[in-house]
Order: C-alpha cells, then structure tokens, then sequence
C-alpha cells in the first residue's frame, strides 16, 4: 500500500486547548490534505492532546502527540492556526512567522487597519511589530493574497453580520444606518468566561449594547471589499445556548427598490457560495438549530414596503472560527473549498 501521509500539508495549532482549538484540532485531524505535528497549550504542556479533548475519547488509534508551549515551536510548517486570545499572538508573531508560509489566525489582533481603531480594540497589535503584511479574508469574497504572513479571519458575530448586509449594499438598495443586534452562544465567550451558569441559563440578556470591537470590523470589511459602508448600530445579547449565533439587520430600502430587486441581489451574491443556503421570503427563515454543527451560514432576507430585515445564522465555532479556517486554508493551498467540511448536520429535529 502507498503511504500518502508524506504528501499531507503539515501545521500547527497555537493555543489548541480552548473551544476553537479543540474544534480545529478535529476538523484538520479528519482533513485529507492537512497533518497537525504540534499542538500548544501552555496550561496542558506534556499532556496527551487525546487524552484531553472530550471529542477525542471514542478514537480506536489515539494519537501519540502531546501538547508542548508555545515556545517550544521548531521547524518548518505549511500553516499555522492560531487560536491565542486576542492580544497574544502579536507578541510572537515574528517568531512564529519564521516557522511558517502562513498564519491563519481567529483572534482579532489584525482585523482593523486604522492605527486610532486597533489602540482602542487591539493595542497589542500596535505594540509589536510585525515583518510581512496582515490580509483580512473573507472566503466568500476576499482574494488570495501569497504575499500575506498572517491571514486574519473575521470574528463571528461580524461575519455573521457581514452575510446579512453585503448583497445589500453591493448593490447599493439600502440607505446607510442600520441597526443590527446579535444574539450569540455561551462558547463565544471561550473557556476563560467568567460568566456563572446560573447567570445565563434559562435567560436571554443583554452582553453589550455599544462599543463591541466587531461594529468597526463590519463597517472596516463592507468598506475594504465594496468602498462603501454603513452607519451601524450593533448590540450583542447572551443567549441560553451552548453554540449558535443569530445576527439580525434592520435597514431601510432605497425609493423604488423591491422586494424583487432584495432577491435578486441575495441570489446573485450567495448562489455559487458552497457554504451560504439563502431563505427568499416564502421560503423558510435561517435557525441556529439547523447549522450548529456544520460550516454552513443560512441568510435570509424579509421586505415589507422599504423595510427589511436580513438574518444569518451560524455556528460560531465553525462557520465563525475553525470552520472558517480550514475554508481559508483550503483556498490558500488550491484545495477544493469544501475539502473537509462537507459534514452535513444530521442530527435528531427537533
């Protein structure tokens, strides 16, 4: 028999022992293309990553990798996944960055541009240099750029917000204020959260109504892919689930744009997208029961006069972190973009 692990591309996950680590460690674990060699976790250093991961406990083969510090690093990588939180990946970047092609990153450190913007939300990205550019990807709509070292994914409720309004305004029917509230899952607040149970079960409450760091990625992502952008309002609320995020925008329709014009520009930007199932009105509303667990984000979009309400949900841990990672990591070494991701949620309904 021919051993084709040789061909496999070799990466590295940072920071693999929280929730979107675990859930990487999975998804590349699975992945025909990709063969993880080094896992880090300076809390778990030494300790059999199997053995830890709960989603890890039916393998017949466990393997024999074991998490090591971050420090620890060496060699050469095709990629590197960084699942740090936010602020420490700076402080290595140029480390880690002479290890590898790229480094695909989830945390937040190098999604704005704007020196005023990243001291507010990021200050750590401007503490520390960095040799080689950052490139904001959305793979849906973004360009491969091989020049990029780090390539920074958006956060979860932004994307989720960003699939509710970029047909919209790419096709220019909508005036510019709209307000957006999105509902997210207790695993977005990652394994540190120092949130009770008690606090969120059985509740619905709000997490932050102004100043959330992704508001200025929205608008940042509309403006760097359409040259255009909005005056958004974006409220965040907890919900009582586990995993999921509903993002919900409400905007008001330009003078004589239709409901038909709305459909239009929906199918026209999400029909050749594997990954984006869209709700025309009549046709059913986006849920977070019917995407958690998968890499799919279900839009929808909902005209009454020149009011509109567009909807996305996803799953923040896949389509909103890893999930979304592994999509990027697939268009950056011309893998089918579907490679290891087409794991269609079959689960008990309801």
């Amino acid at each position: 028999m021919t051993d084709t692990t040789t061909s496999k591309k070799r990466v590295a996950i940072l920071g693999g022992s929280g929730f979107t680590g675990a859930e990487l460690y999975r998804l590349l674990g699975r992945h025909p293309e990709f063969e993880v060699a080094f896992v880090s976790s300076e809390s778990k250093a030494g300790f059999p990553v199997d053995k830890y991961f709960i989603g890890s406990i039916h393998k017949k083969k466990p393997s024999s990798l074991k998490f090591s510090k971050a420090a620890d690093l060496d060699g050469h990588y095709d990629a590197i996944f960084s699942c740090l939180p936010t602020g420490q990946l700076p402080k290595i970047a140029q480390r880690v960055a002479q290890h590898t092609d790229y480094i695909f990153n989830v945390s937040g450190d190098y999604r704005l541009s704007d020196s005023d913007l990243l001291q507010k939300y990021y200050p750590e990205t401007l503490q520390h240099g960095l040799d080689g550019s950052a490139h904001y990807f959305i793979p849906e709509f973004s360009e491969v750029d091989r020049s990029a070292k780090i390539v920074n994914l958006p956060g979860c409720m932004a994307i989720a917000t960003i699939y509710t309004l970029y047909p919209l305004v790419a096709a220019g029917l909508i005036e510019q204020r709209v307000i957006t509230d999105a509902k997210t899952g207790s695993s977005g607040g990652g394994k540190s959260t120092t949130e009770h149970h008690a606090e969120r079960s059985q509740n619905f409450r709000v997490h932050k109504l102004h100043g959330h760091r992704h508001r200025p990625e929205i608008e940042h992502a509309l403006s760097l892919h359409l040259q255009q952008t909005v005056d958004l309002q974006f409220s965040v609320f907890s919900l009582d689930l586990p995993r999921g995020i509903m993002a919900t925008s409400y905007s008001y329709l330009k003078e004589e744009v239709s409901a038909a014009d709305v459909k239009k520009a929906f199918f026209s930007a999400y029909a050749s997208k594997p990954f984006l199932h869209y709700f025309s009105s009549g046709n059913g509303t986006p849920m977070i029961k019917t995407v958690v667990g998968t890499n799919i984000a279900e839009v929808g979009a909902y005209v009454d006069g020149r009011s509109c309400v567009s909807i996305a949900t996803i799953d923040n841990l896949l389509k909103g972190a890893a999930g979304q990672a592994v999509q990027a990591a697939n268009l950056y070494f011309g893998f089918p973009e579907e490679t290891g991701l087409r794991f269609d949620g079959e689960g008990a309904w309801p």
